[in-house]
């Protein structure tokens, strides 16, 4: 990879999908006048999070939303992850589906969310996201672009160490993992598998997340996070929308690879799930 800046969109969303658009167009203003070179925003920026709402907000991908998302990273001429949005389908509910963009405006590839997020904490907090979508069926990819080799997952994904795993044995070297997650599951396990889930594989990991109250009742974290390939936090937000950057050093990534070779070091036969 080649050393650059990223940067990370932290935002609330609105109910009006146009305003949350102006706000995210705003925020890679930012991001881009800061010297990124990639920039990311946070899983479901497009709409407030109301999640009994999320098929009335599904759009079609290509359409005008994903039209418009490539004409903003060709005027700032930036690697563009939007973060996700629900993607229209046929038949049934829709796809959590993650979307990557080169600063000339082609989209480079995307991927469906594979792992639907289910809690029960009594007393606190009931989710089911396969009440409102539907997973994906392939595999995460590594999307290979000039600033380096750019692996995809999706929040509830830092809970599966396989999929990272994969990525990492398929050259990943930076993780996008636009998220959503919840003020109660955040408080306790976010900066814990972020964090993880650099060490394990030796990758920078990029972690935007929502932030504020997304319908009724849900309470998001926020506290994005830009991680190094050894572990340390190189950037986090607050609980406000904002935008934050870091540089990603190529020297960083080598170091940390040089002094741990665990991914070399796995013992033959180790085999890695289905994520």
């Amino acid at each position: 990879m080649k050393t650059f800046t990223a940067a990370l969109i932290q935002m609330r969303g609105a109910p009006d999908h146009e305003a949350s658009l102006r706000a995210f167009e705003k925020s890679v203003r930012e991001a881009a006048s800061r010297g990124a070179r990639l920039v990311c925003g946070p899983e479901l920026f497009y709409f407030d999070g109301d999640m009994q709402r999320v098929s009335h907000y599904a759009v079609t991908i290509p359409g005008p939303v994903t039209e418009r998302l490539s004409s903003l990273a060709r005027k700032y001429a930036v690697y563009l992850c939007p973060g996700t949005l629900p993607e229209r389908r046929a038949e049934g509910t829709p796809y959590n589906t993650l979307l990557l963009f080169a600063p000339d405006g082609a989209l480079i590839g995307k991927y469906r969310k594979r792992h639907l997020f289910q809690v029960d904490i009594p007393g606190e907090l009931r989710h089911d996201e396969r009440d409102y979508f539907s997973a994906g069926n392939d595999p995460a990819p590594v999307f290979n672009t000039e600033r380096g080799r750019l692996g995809a997952s999706i929040c509830y994904d830092l809970r599966f160490p396989e999929q990272f795993l994969r990525l990492s044995l398929q050259g990943a070297e930076i993780i996008l993992a636009p998220s959503a997650f919840t003020k109660p599951t955040g408080q306790a396990h976010w900066h814990v598998l972020c964090r993880a889930r650099a060490v394990e594989t030796g990758c920078f990991i990029l972690a935007p997340d929502r932030t504020g109250r997304c319908g009724a009742d849900t309470e998001r974290y926020g506290h994005s996070l830009i991680v190094d390939p050894w572990g340390a936090v190189l950037a986090e937000a607050g609980e406000c929308e904002e935008v934050i950057s870091a540089e990603l050093r190529a020297e960083s990534l080598a170091d940390a690879r040089n002094r741990l070779r665990s991914i070399e070091h796995r013992v033959r036969g180790d085999s890695v799930p289905d994520p």
